[in-house]
């Protein structure tokens, strides 16, 4: 107890020294010395509490009482967890979802699928069950009228945190515009709704009713869609400062500055199969084949080669 009050002393003396007269400075500068001090001698019991309720005394008169202190301490308890998570989520670890399923099967990323019409959406507690336990969520939009889709806006971030798309609707009744949100879908951000068809990968992939124009009766449903998250890493973001990159590494790396990449914020998870100097090439059978000035004929990459053990594990013969 002594000990804890020395330090939350020193802490409150520490904080608000500028605040503090000098008599009221020193006063609680000494009170703080002199419970240390029997802390550090024989252990006499009554001057070791004759000093605890000097200290207490000191603090009651002259240390400027805080408001809500208990909210206080718990905000600074929240901010100074939050600053460490986010020190080492970047410059040393940092987890991270899988965006697509390219590298199934050594992991599986998030896949999105339509559901079928008799399929049952889950909701409420056994929603986040399945989404807590198994990284299965639904996207599932009613029409609530005679609705027609007219546009699906990119996704913007809200909170910082959370990414939010809208879906506008036009109200054929009384000709408003009704929006909708949901979690944006993989590819969504290029999303363009054609009348008729699909026009791109993403949302529009997803939208039911496109054979009709995006007209939609009460009740009947625009989107009804199943999401897998998949697996998740723990992305190193120190380990190539000390350690060169190997044939075979599975890495992270910004798509921002690379050609041909509409979405430059997004970040790839690859496995690393060209070193510097080499040259590449997909064989028919869809096997990669190595040149460098140690295989000037160049090499097959199959099964055999750690740790590409699981990439050719299919059937070369049937397509992928």
């Amino acid at each position: 107890m002594a000990a804890e009050l020395c330090h939350q002393a020193a802490k409150l003396l520490n904080h608000q020294k500028d605040l503090l007269t000098s008599e009221a400075f020193n006063e609680m500068k000494e009170a703080i010395g002199d419970l240390r001090n029997e802390m550090r001698s024989s252990g006499n019991r009554a001057r070791l509490e004759e000093g605890i309720t000097r200290l207490e005394q000191a603090g009651s008169r002259r240390l400027v009482p805080y408001r809500n202190p208990g909210i206080r301490e718990n905000v600074e308890v929240m901010l100074f967890a939050v600053a460490i998570a986010m020190s080492i989520r970047t410059f040393f670890f940092q987890p991270m979802g899988i965006p697509t399923g390219s590298m199934q099967p050594t992991l599986y990323g998030i896949t999105e699928s339509n559901l079928k019409s008799e399929e049952h959406v889950p909701k409420g507690v056994n929603a986040w069950v399945k989404y807590l336990l198994a990284g299965v969520s639904y996207c599932h939009v009613l029409s609530e009228g005679n609705w027609q889709l007219i546009r699906i806006e990119p996704p913007t971030k809200k909170f910082l945190f959370f990414n939010r798309q809208k879906l506008i609707f036009r109200d054929l009744d009384s000709n408003n515009e009704v929006v909708r949100e949901i979690t944006p879908l993989m590819n969504s951000g290029k999303s363009l709704l054609a009348y008729g068809r699909a026009s791109q990968r993403g949302l529009s992939e997803h939208v039911l009713n496109s054979h009709n124009n995006y007209i939609y009766k009460p009740g009947e449903e625009v989107v009804k869609m199943r999401r897998e998250s998949g697996d998740h890493l723990l992305v190193s973001r120190f380990y190539y400062n000390f350690i060169k990159p190997n044939r075979g590494d599975i890495i992270v790396f910004e798509t921002r500055g690379i050609k041909g990449i509409a979405d430059q914020d997004l970040f790839y998870i690859k496995r690393l199969v060209g070193m510097p100097e080499d040259t590449l090439a997909i064989g028919n059978d869809r096997h990669l084949i190595v040149k460098n000035r140690a295989w000037p004929a160049g090499r097959r990459i199959d099964s055999s080669d750690h740790p590409f053990e699981f990439v050719y594990s299919f059937d070369v013969f049937k397509e992928p």
